[in-house]
């Protein structure tokens, strides 16, 4: 069984990762479409898991949308998953903070064991080569400089 904390302590930082290879991500999103990260291989795209009952969750949400729309027309893409929660809830949950990224659904919460994600908000950031550079546990604020700066390197390769 997995179990989950929300990180309400403390704010995440991003840390360069040393926890191994990339596991697979292929997942449906809330729109029906499947979402493989294979296929965004040449891009940076943040993972992040989420759940809408997880406060530190909400919180940095609209900073990972900001963050998309400063880098749009960059090789760049946002991936909220969802743990396990009612599509419903995640539906009202958009109807108070519309995103622009794509939200894919971790029914079985198989996605969240395979990356260790057993904190929420869990990030990583994957590189151009597929391979997960960082990763933050607990809420991040994406649009602080250092951040961003980790992420325009990564896309400058």
């Amino acid at each position: 069984m997995l179990v989950l904390l929300c990180a309400c302590a403390s704010a995440g930082e991003l840390r360069p990762w040393t926890a191994g290879a990339t596991p697979a991500l292929a997942l449906a999103g809330l729109d029906g479409r499947t979402y493989d990260l294979g296929a965004y291989r040449g891009r940076v795209v943040l993972v992040n898991f989420w759940a809408t009952w997880c406060e530190p969750c909400r919180e940095e949400m609209p900073a990972m949308n900001a963050l998309r729309r400063s880098l749009a027309g960059r090789p760049f893409e946002v991936l909220a998953v969802n743990l396990g929660e009612p599509e419903s809830r995640i539906r009202r949950f958009l109807e108070t903070m519309p995103l622009d990224f794509p939200v894919l659904l971790d029914r079985d919460m198989a996605a969240a064991k395979a990356w260790q994600a057993r904190v929420l908000p869990a990030s990583f950031v994957v590189g151009p080569d597929g391979r997960i550079r960082y990763s933050a546990l607990g809420a991040l604020d994406w649009s602080e400089e250092r951040v961003r700066r980790a992420i325009a390197g990564l896309l400058e390769h």
